[in-house]
């Protein structure tokens, strides 16, 4: 989909993914601070409407959210608040597979995003280079095993990507994790898969 056609999903269907973030994304963003990431500067790439950047800045962090559906960062604007939060958002129009941020960052969440798969890893790479030593990389999106063991996500079967296209984005990084996750949807499972890295640090 170009931007135009995301405009029109989003004015269609506003809050279609709810307004809680991924359980999972929020679980490995937590693991980390827990395991020593100090809470301080982060991207929210393919932000959508914002949900996770939203949940970020409720923590602490001081975010930058990018997205290339003018229509979805709108609609994160009119849902953002800085009542009883320590962070904060700053929503921007751009596309993932072209944009970069003016500064080295602590961490980056990329939440279902799907590309071809040469466009996904060169994305990862890029965003794997954002990244201040010892910060982390977290995506989190629909595996290609959705399509046969799942429900849900995308039925295209060239942007869903497995373990081995997540390791070829992240050849650079340190991994944390990298695997699938089995998620509840309603009465059914999806299969997600999870790529969780840091840039390495001297030891």
């Amino acid at each position: 989909m170009d931007a135009a056609e995301w405009n029109a999903r989003y004015l269609a269907q506003p809050d279609a993914w709810g307004t809680t973030p991924a359980a999972r994304i929020v679980a490995e963003v937590t693991a980390a601070e827990d395991a020593g990431l100090t809470v301080g500067t982060a991207i929210d790439l393919a932000c959508g409407d914002g949900r996770h950047a939203r949940w970020l800045a409720a923590h602490g962090w001081r975010v930058e959210a990018v997205d290339f559906s003018e229509v979805a960062i709108e609609q994160a604007r009119a849902k953002d608040s800085d009542e009883g939060r320590t962070g904060s958002v700053d929503w921007v129009v751009g596309d993932a597979t072209a944009w970069e941020p003016t500064e080295k960052v602590d961490l980056v969440v990329i939440g279902f995003l799907h590309l071809g798969m040469a466009d996904l890893v060169a994305v990862l790479h890029a965003a794997g280079g954002w990244l201040r030593p010892g910060g982390h990389l977290v995506y989190l999106g629909h595996a290609a095993e959705n399509l046969r063991r799942g429900v849900g996500g995308p039925q295209d079967p060239t942007v869903l990507p497995g373990i081995t296209e997540l390791a070829r984005g992240a050849e650079a990084l340190e991994v944390v994790s990298l695997r699938h996750d089995l998620r509840p949807a309603g009465k059914a499972t999806a299969v997600d898969v999870l790529l969780h890295a840091r840039s390495w640090v001297e030891r």
